[in-house]
């Protein structure tokens, strides 16, 4: 994995002393709410998760930081992924409620599109987020299509959540962002 570079940001590959910053992230009623992270997980639950995804050949993860200072602003982890193939947006996020509304996260989500099917060839990226998830605005205006609702298929906190899954194909990819071409 490499760094991904953009205008305002930087997308590198997480590391370990990223761990404080998902923790505390995470501890956030804000951050969890649409996530199927469950309330006041502890430290060791956060690692716990963080190296599993390290040691799997489907799972990258990286930490978004801002450019100019290189301070840590976010997360993404990618998972199902099979190079020439698909890929999945499990887990994206402004950790800094105070950075939300300034255009991170589709400067973030525009650069995983473009790792996700130019660097890892995808055929197919999906996500999917819970009703009500205001992030599903975003996804819709950057191009993702609806296949439809996944009942009952997230759990959190005991609790059963449907989920509506996204997805884009590299030929909408190209054809919204390659016109030239």
């Amino acid at each position: 994995m490499k760094d991904i570079i953009t205008e305002n940001l930087i997308i590198r590959p997480s590391k370990v002393s990223d761990l404080e910053y998902f923790y505390k992230w995470e501890l956030s009623p804000a951050i969890t709410e649409f996530f199927s992270i469950k309330d006041n997980q502890s430290m060791e639950e956060v690692e716990e998760e963080f190296y599993k995804g390290l040691s799997s050949d489907s799972t990258e993860q990286f930490t978004i930081c801002l450019r100019e200072s290189g301070k840590a602003i976010g997360r993404i982890v990618m998972a199902d992924i099979i190079r020439g193939w698909k890929g999945e947006v499990w887990r994206i996020y402004i950790g800094d409620p105070s950075l939300r509304g300034k255009g991170y996260g589709y400067e973030s989500m525009l650069a995983v599109m473009k790792y996700s099917f130019e660097d890892l060839e995808l055929e197919r990226l999906y996500l999917d987020h819970y009703t009500e998830n205001p992030a599903s605005k975003l996804y819709q205006s950057l191009g993702f299509v609806y296949e439809g609702v996944l009942r009952k298929n997230c759990r959190k906190n005991g609790v059963l959540y449907d989920v509506h899954l996204m997805s884009m194909l590299k030929e909408e990819y190209e054809a919204l962002y390659h016109k030239d071409k």
